[in-house]
């Protein structure tokens, strides 16, 4: 008998496992994807049964929302927790390190969510966001009112830029790099270049008259960044256009076909701005402030475009996905070779993981809230990228 109830103690249930869960689903979501994963998968990567896992979820749902929970309320209590902006920025920079792919879980899977819950992430990390402009307020009283929010979410970006891409550098070097570049945005002058005039949005006609197909492909942009190509339906669109779900066959076969070109749409954009950056002569240092107008005005007139280049490659067919990504490195290592030439002899990696940031932080800026909406955001975002591309060792005290 007393074997036995050493045998039952030994088998009890571990405490930390839910914890354990929540690690393991975060893993899988941000490497495989929401929809790609079932709760069988999760079980089994903590090495206990489906019907074990469900005593501490309800089910998917209710595992992914307690993932990004979790993971935005780890940024946020750090946020919380930092006295001043130079601590905030160093201790950031060690914890975006340890807590790689977090980024991917509240911008992609996030948009799983129910929108309810959708509304209270988002209004948390704007908790984070007004939290970190609070610090750089304390740090730069002369900023202009509203650009503390501008230089948050930058910092923000600048941390989970990460997230996306498996670039790396021994530990020690990649928190000093992360720490420069977000030092760089946080003390970033502002207000330097001038104002464009306002007008038409890049990249758009208000006023002229567009086809159906035009229609339809608007709004599938739209609503797979917005939801994600896999929970959204040909019905879904053809409401959103105006269309019977099956009308949208007479334009596109399948659902596939449409994020098919949306993503060459894409590139066929962002290669004509290229091209227009390169084509005139110049400095190096010319020819790259060239480069970051043209994505930065690129981004700001296709912002739903961007979320799909970003988040849904994955979702494209073997051949359309390899070539997409080739175009995605082929743009990147452009970029990096332009660095090379204003700064001579910078490590290819660490290049790569600057432009990287540069890139996530305009994207991420055109699709934050009423940020977007700035008359000045293409001035502000190229004084910031030009400040990331261009930094140089931070202080090495808060």
């Amino acid at each position: 008998m007393q074997a036995e109830a050493s045998r039952r103690t030994v088998a009890r249930r571990p405490p930390d496992r839910k914890a354990r869960i929540v690690v393991a689903a975060a893993e899988l979501f941000r490497t495989r994807g929401y929809h790609n994963v079932s709760v069988a998968d999760v079980a089994a990567e903590v090495g206990i049964t489906a019907p074990a896992l469900y005593r501490h979820f309800r089910g998917k749902p209710d595992l992914l929302l307690q993932v990004v929970d979790t993971t935005i309320t780890t940024v946020a209590a750090s946020a919380a927790a930092a006295p001043d902006l130079g601590t905030y920025l160093r201790a950031s920079a060690s914890a975006a390190v340890d807590r790689r792919g977090s980024a991917v879980l509240w911008q992609r899977e996030a948009r799983h969510l129910p929108e309810d819950r959708r509304r209270e992430q988002r209004r948390a990390l704007g908790g984070v966001a007004d939290r970190i402009g609070v610090l750089i307020r304390a740090a730069r009283p002369g900023l202009a009112q509203g650009d503390e929010h501008l230089l948050a979410w930058a910092v923000l970006s600048v941390y989970g830029s990460i997230s996306w891409h498996r670039t790396s550098l021994p530990r020690r070097r990649f928190e000093e790099l992360l720490h420069r570049l977000g030092y760089a945005v946080a003390h970033c002058p502002l207000g330097a270049r001038p104002t464009a005039g306002e007008g038409s949005p890049p990249g758009g006609h208000p006023g002229l008259p567009v086809s159906r197909r035009e229609e339809i492909l608007v709004e599938a942009i739209r609503l797979f960044d917005e939801r994600g190509f896999q929970s959204v339906s040909t019905d879904d669109i053809g409401a959103a256009a105006g269309a019977s779900g099956p009308s949208i066959y007479k334009h596109f076969p399948t659902k596939t076909d449409l994020l098919v070109a949306a993503v060459m749409r894409g590139g066929e954009q962002r290669r004509a701005g290229t091209a227009r950056a390169l084509s005139e002569p110049g400095t190096p240092r010319g020819t790259l402030d060239r480069l970051l107008r043209s994505y930065i005005e690129f981004a700001i007139g296709q912002s739903h475009l961007i979320g799909l280049l970003i988040a849904e490659l994955d979702q494209l067919p073997e051949k359309e996905r390899k070539l997409a990504r080739q175009t995605q490195r082929e743009y990147l290592t452009l970029w990096v070779r332009l660095l090379d030439g204003v700064r001579p002899g910078l490590d290819t990696a660490e290049a790569r993981i600057v432009v990287l940031a540069v890139l996530t932080v305009v994207d991420n800026a055109v699709r934050t809230g009423a940020m977007g909406e700035r008359p000045d955001l293409a001035d502000r975002l190229a004084e910031i990228g030009t400040a990331m591309l261009l930094a140089q060792d931070a202080p090495s005290t808060p």
